[in-house]
Parts: structure tokens; C-alpha cells; sequence
């Protein structure tokens, strides 16, 4: 395959997964017409329309889909080559794009990231985030982190930590409303819903071997990022549950108060995800080592000494 040949692949899965021609040319570092010249060089040599142009948006015609299965496949082989070269090296480099969840990647990631940089100056590191769960395979991402549970799927996931969750509220909201102290008695309340879950209007609390206990709330309000809840939570709209990450400044300077404290709100896992293969590649290792050297004992918000190996169970 000549380069100009590779090129031109990349560009055409980078339109197809950024939706514009303007985006697509934003990821490439290019500009639109380059990108537009490439798509249609392309179209010409096949003799077929790979894409639908409109004003707003671009749609992939029924070659196209093809087209872009078969050509991810072909980039993922030949990525996989090279991670496999790379390997052999202890200085992993390339480009590693990496989804986060938008609070986690702002609050918590963002501080790691200098010391991962300047431990592996070879990479080149790209952070989307979404607070979507986004497909892996079909974004073109090496590796995902989430929070939470886990759909069934044949992606590889490793643990790294948990994260308790706190149920909280303003001040003003409590006197205004009144403080629960029990989980029925959020019936009575106006509580935040997350909504990328499952069972967003069910709460479940633990106490001791008494069992779990799972109420129904309602609520004015359901987003789908933490910090936009933990906001109107502080304005006192109402109760939230979130990870401490998200909660711990606002409760240490009293702008929230947690509440049920003698109950347990499950916890939340933060999983590292990544394809199913049967060889990791090098920068996706590091990268995952790095954040459990970081991260794996709770409250652990730096590196403290050499990575360690995977936990059992994990993989």
C-alpha cells in the first residue's frame, strides 16, 4: 500500500465517524477542501459513491458501509502490526486516543496526564470526552475508561478502583425540605437522576447484613453528566447521588451535605476497556498500568512508585 493510498483510508473512516467534512479535517489537522479532494479521488478510483452529501450532515451509501467495515478492519490489522513492533520496545509511540467520561477526564485524568506524557514522550496522546458510551470498535478509540457497571460485550476490561457514591443535598434544600433518614423517605423528594443508567429512577442502599433496599424517586431533573447535577444540586434543587470525586470539594466546603450516611450506596467501579485481541498493544499497557499505579488505592491521586500487574480476575 503506498502512503498516499493510507492516507487517503484514514481520512474516509475519519469522515465517517466525525460526521463532517469540517471535523474530520479538525482530527487530521488538514483542511476541509483537502479532506473533500481526498474523499472524491477516492470515489472516482472505485467508480462508486461511498457518501451522501447534504448541507448539515454526510450519510454512508450501502457501498460505503462495506466499504468502511472492510477498511477499519484493514487499519486495525496494519495498527496491530505496528503495536506488535512496538512492543518490543519499552518506549511505546504512536497515537493512543482514549474516551473518558467528561467529569472524570476534567476532575481526576487530567491531573495524570503530564506525568504519563512526560514518561512516554513517543506518544501522542488524544482524550475524547463523552459522557455517552461510546463503541469502541466504531470510534476508532484504543482504549475506554467507564464508571459503573458493564454491559455484556467482547471487549477486554480491567478494574481499576472503585469510587464511593454520596448521597447529598444543599443545606438550604434540607431546611427547606427537610432531611430524610431513611431511604423510603426520599419518596418525598426531589431527587437528580443520572440518566446513563439503566435504572436511573431506582436507588438501592445497603445496611449491614440487613439486606439491600431499593427505592423509586422522582425528580425535577436527569442529565447525563455528574457535574451539571452536582451544580443544581448546590443551587438546592434537589438530592443526587454522585462519586465522591464529583462531591468531595462541594462537601468539604459545605455547599453540599451527605446525608443517609448509615446506609451504603453502592459503589461505582472504573474499568479500563479495550478490543478483544489476542495481543495488547504496548501503549495500550502503559497506559492502563499507569492509571492503576495512580489510582488503584482509593484516594490515590498520584503515581507512587512502578506500575503493578494486572489483577486477577480482571482480564
Amino acid at each position: 500500500m503506498q502512503s498516499q493510498d493510507f492516507t487517503t483510508l484514514q481520512t474516509f473512516v475519519t469522515v465517517v465517524e466525525s460526521g463532517t467534512l469540517s471535523r474530520a479535517a479538525e482530527r487530521l489537522e488538514t483542511t476541509a477542501g483537502a479532506v473533500s479532494r481526498r474523499i472524491a479521488a477516492l470515489e472516482q478510483r472505485l467508480g462508486l459513491r461511498l457518501l451522501n452529501r447534504t448541507t448539515r450532515r454526510l450519510s454512508l451509501t450501502e457501498a460505503g458501509e462495506r466499504y468502511y467495515e472492510d477498511v477499519v478492519g484493514i487499519l486495525r490489522a496494519l495498527g496491530e502490526a505496528e503495536d506488535r513492533v512496538t512492543h518490543l520496545s519499552d518506549d511505546p509511540r504512536g497515537n493512543l486516543r482514549v474516551a473518558v467520561p467528561l467529569s472524570f477526564g476534567v476532575r481526576t485524568l487530567a491531573p495524570l496526564l503530564p506525568g504519563f506524557v512526560d514518561r512516554y514522550p513517543a506518544l501522542r496522546v488524544s482524550i475524547d470526552l463523552d459522557d455517552r458510551l461510546v463503541d469502541i470498535l466504531g470510534s476508532g478509540s484504543d482504549l475506554a475508561l467507564r464508571i459503573g457497571p458493564l454491559e455484556d460485550s467482547t471487549l477486554v476490561a480491567r478494574r481499576i478502583r472503585e469510587y464511593r457514591r454520596v448521597v447529598c443535598a444543599a443545606p438550604e434544600y434540607l431546611r427547606r425540605r427537610g432531611e430524610p433518614s431513611t431511604p423510603a423517605e426520599l419518596v418525598g423528594h426531589d431527587c437528580l437522576h443520572y440518566s446513563n443508567v439503566a435504572l436511573r429512577d431506582e436507588w438501592s442502599f445497603g445496611r449491614g447484613e440487613g439486606g439491600v433496599e431499593t427505592v423509586e424517586v422522582k425528580g425535577p431533573l436527569c442529565a447525563n453528566n455528574g457535574d451539571l447535577l452536582r451544580e443544581v444540586a448546590v443551587a438546592g434543587m434537589g438530592i443526587c447521588a454522585l462519586p465522591e470525586f464529583i462531591a468531595a470539594e462541594d462537601l468539604a466546603a459545605g455547599r453540599l451535605k451527605a446525608i443517609l450516611t448509615g446506609y451504603e450506596a453502592p459503589a461505582l467501579t472504573l474499568w479500563a476497556l479495550w478490543p478483544s485481541r489476542r495481543f495488547v498493544p504496548a501503549k495500550v499497557r502503559v497506559f492502563v498500568d499507569y492509571l492503576v499505579a495512580c489510582l488503584a488505592a482509593p484516594g490515590g491521586d498520584g503515581p507512587r512508585g512502578g506500575p503493578p500487574g494486572p489483577v486477577a480476575g480482571d482480564e
